[in-house]
């Protein structure tokens, strides 16, 4: 008797703790959408008689910059971030003050010191001063990545420096940013890639292709998937049904309906007997059998073995999981779950803090 009065008191216990006391929350639920924390730094929404006000917190949950309506923040990169005003975008830096002012129609994020900006219709590179570096003159300009952008006219895509030099002139039907030294670009033939200098390197041929990652790019044609090196040629004989890029020195593969993994070599490390399989992340990788979600380590090892309806990557040592698509939390690496079950939603943790959904509104939660 005495053994059932504890065990109720201790379950009438647990009821009674608050989401707030049980699961680490760092920042209360206030907020209608979130972003994650970049340094310290996070876009929220509120929604005030249904009109959307974006705003910015600190990791206190303190407003560095108040919520406004008719306002749009898009991601940081290098410490700024894109920043729409009723119809015009500037840029705002991390403590929310206004570094370029709103004057442009449209605006892209900051790479390799440049942002592509639109006026009169037309697109130039602007610099963190806010003046033009590369004046506008182009249909189509994507960002800066490894000194080099792809810019459109008339009507075909070439790649200029960030001096506003040609690297290649205007030739290409579609085309990728450089990656790993090389760039994606797609002709008549089909789609190949260039070097560092503009020039061919290999040649197009392929239907579609992903840019260079670890030292290999997944090609496809004839609904075939393969991996080729930085020379062109494949790294093994085996073509896929399914395959995605190299996370960590591994690809998954699929084969018969079924998905493995193989190393960088091109040989099977783990042989294609999952209903489901993602890239490796923080040495483990999701993978699905029966409707179940689990992990593996880089031996194919179950690390965690598949229990969950829904299980997310992990990052910073956690991941968010669901046994029912209702209640989520997050496990460690050895699959406890070290923050309780129960959010309406959650994401992956960045710089510390992870946003989860509660009761309709997200807050952030903290790894201590």
């Amino acid at each position: 008797m005495k053994q059932f009065l504890l065990t109720a008191a201790i379950l009438l216990l647990l009821s009674s703790i608050s989401p707030a006391s049980a699961n680490k929350v760092a920042i209360q639920y206030d907020f209608d959408a979130v972003s994650p924390f970049y340094g310290d730094t996070a876009i929220v929404v509120q929604n005030k008689q249904g009109i959307p006000h974006v705003g910015l917190i600190n990791k206190a949950g303190e407003f560095i910059l108040p919520p406004q309506k008719q306002t749009e923040i898009t991601a940081f990169h290098e410490g700024l971030a894109p920043i729409r005003i009723d119809q015009h975008w500037g840029m705002i830096n991390t403590q929310g003050q206004m570094i370029i002012p709103a004057l442009y129609k449209k605006l892209g994020p900051f790479n390799d010191g440049l942002a592509a900006a639109l006026e009169n219709d037309k697109w130039g590179y602007i610099n963190t001063e806010g003046n033009w570096s590369i004046s506008p003159r182009f249909d189509k300009a994507e960002s800066f990545s490894e000194g080099k952008a792809a810019v459109k006219q008339y009507g075909s895509w070439g790649f200029i420096d960030t001096q506003g030099k040609w690297v290649v002139q205007t030739q290409f039907r579609e085309s990728k940013p450089y990656s790993e030294g090389f760039a994606a670009v797609k002709t008549k033939d089909g789609w190949g890639y260039l070097n560092a200098k503009g020039q061919m390197h290999i040649t197009p041929q392929f239907e579609t292709v992903f840019s260079f990652s670890e030292q290999l790019a997944l090609v496809s044609s004839n609904a075939k998937w393969w991996f080729i090196s930085s020379d062109g040629h494949p790294i093994s004989d085996t073509k896929y049904d399914r395959a995605m890029p190299f996370s960590e020195a591994k690809a998954v593969i699929m084969l018969d309906g079924k998905y493995g993994y193989i190393d960088k070599q091109g040989k099977t490390i783990i042989p294609p007997h999952f209903d489901n399989a993602w890239s490796y992340k923080n040495g483990l990788a999701r993978v699905e059998n029966a409707g179940k979600v689990g992990y593996v380590d880089d031996t194919g090892h179950v690390v965690i073995a598949p229990q969950f309806k829904w299980g997310q990557s992990f990052q910073e040592g956690l991941a968010a999981v669901t046994l029912d698509y209702w209640d989520y939390g997050y496990i460690n690496q050895y699959g406890e779950l070290v923050i309780p079950a129960q959010y309406d939603d959650a994401r992956p943790f960045s710089d510390g803090l992870a946003p989860v959904k509660h009761q309709g509104k997200w807050g952030y939660v903290s790894l201590d």
